[in-house]
């Protein structure tokens, strides 16, 4: 319902728009990020989370990967690290979306 209320809204150029952008980050969680095991993880992340959300939390994670000096090749540490921010991240959004402080 959400997805089509938005193309009443907003159209659906700007629809296809926003999935193509999902769709590309999406590709950089998986080919930066997914250590063989979170590419579900990420496929949802892709889904509900908002598009800036998602790109900061990219953004956050490659700064931590380089400010802690951790390997490239080290996929199951980065993929923690960017798991990690999108989870604070959906428990920041509960906690709003519940009316709390």
């Amino acid at each position: 319902m959400l997805n089509l209320n938005f193309i009443r809204e907003h159209g659906i150029e700007k629809f296809m728009d926003q999935q193509e952008k999902r769709i590309r980050l999406l590709e950089r969680m998986i080919e930066d990020f997914d250590d063989g095991r979170s590419r579900s993880f990420f496929c949802r992340a892709a889904c509900l989370h908002e598009l800036a959300s998602l790109e900061s939390a990219l953004n956050e994670a490659s700064e931590e990967i380089t400010r802690d000096d951790i390997g490239q090749d080290d996929a199951k540490a980065k993929a923690r690290i960017l798991k990690e921010i999108l989870d604070q991240r959906a428990d920041a959004l509960r906690v709003r979306s519940r009316g709390a402080p």
